[in-house]
């Protein structure tokens, strides 16, 4: 018995007979060796989204260098018990918003950071999030993993500001975690901001294993059980998830989104500084129409 990367049990291949039988029957067995690997893929031995998705980068490889205020490193500790540590800039009042920003695929919390720290500009409170098996967490990145790792960093928002709005901003792959982590009951945010989001991983999988990747990381499902506001913000010129993708989220959202497009030479990663502004000025004007409508 072997365990594969998700903890699940898998029985080994069993050693071949050595009967003349055995060896008359090769022939029959290669032919059939690929329906065995689709019924065990089926089976829950291969994690369908591999880790070659996700590219975690070792802490040391730069020296972050902070325009602004310098921030504070702050831990969290998930549901399954790993502990996590991001980078924290707190609003300048008690009661003032905060921001999670959820990265991408690549890098580690400092490289995170970095990317997104001017929404920590003007007083804004911004808490940077880090995945498990990134910079030095603990644990082996995947899919229910990092989900489990945006809930974390959505609680320790509550506790670092308990009286004030929480926002979360999905970067690229922490689009998926964003909205999954928005669309729980009860919900723990305010509003959803993703950037470079696609529709479906399915998409970008051949289509020969797309039928294995029809559940991983489905952003239309999530979004179709969020209940706050989503920006969806998309580069016209995205070169990796192309434009039509936040077209379709927006239709599964049922009103609840908007496209946000991004002319320009404007790709799937680009500087976050062009865009902050613009985020907070809508996100607070989310807040002060929903207070309107509360009176």
């Amino acid at each position: 018995m072997a365990a594969n990367e998700d903890g699940k049990t898998c029985h080994r291949a069993a050693r071949r007979p050595r009967s003349r039988d055995a060896a008359r029957g090769r022939s029959t067995t290669a032919a059939v060796l690929p329906v065995f690997l689709v019924l065990g893929l089926l089976g829950g031995c291969v994690n369908p989204v591999g880790r070659s998705l996700y590219k975690p980068t070792p802490l040391g490889s730069i020296t972050p260098i902070w325009t602004e205020r310098a921030p504070t490193l702050v831990e969290t500790v998930t549901h399954d018990g790993v502990r996590l540590r991001g980078w924290y800039w707190p609003p300048a009042t008690t009661d003032g918003a905060v921001l999670i920003y959820l990265p991408g695929r690549g890098g580690n919390r400092d490289t995170a950071a970095l990317a997104a720290q001017a929404f920590a500009r003007d007083g804004h409170g911004l808490l940077v999030a880090s995945y498990r098996g990134y910079g030095d967490n603990a644990g082996v990145p995947d899919e229910r993993g990092l989900y489990e790792d945006g809930r974390a960093f959505v609680a320790r928002a509550r506790q670092l500001v308990p009286n004030g709005r929480r926002f979360v901003f999905g970067d690229g792959l922490g689009s998926a975690v964003a909205l999954h982590v928005a669309g729980e009951a009860p919900v723990a945010v305010d509003a959803v901001v993703t950037l470079g989001a696609f529709d479906s991983f399915a998409r970008f999988v051949p289509g020969l294993a797309r039928g294995f990747y029809a559940d991983a990381f489905d952003n239309v499902a999530a979004i179709r059980r969020v209940t706050v506001p989503v920006l969806l913000l998309h580069g016209r010129k995205d070169e990796v998830v192309p434009f039509a993708a936040a077209e379709r989220l927006r239709a599964a959202a049922g009103g609840k989104a908007l496209v946000v497009p991004i002319d320009g030479e404007a790709y799937h990663s680009f500087d976050l500084s062009h865009i902050a502004p613009v985020v907070w000025r809508a996100l607070d004007q989310i807040a002060a129409d929903e207070a309107a409508v509360a009176k």
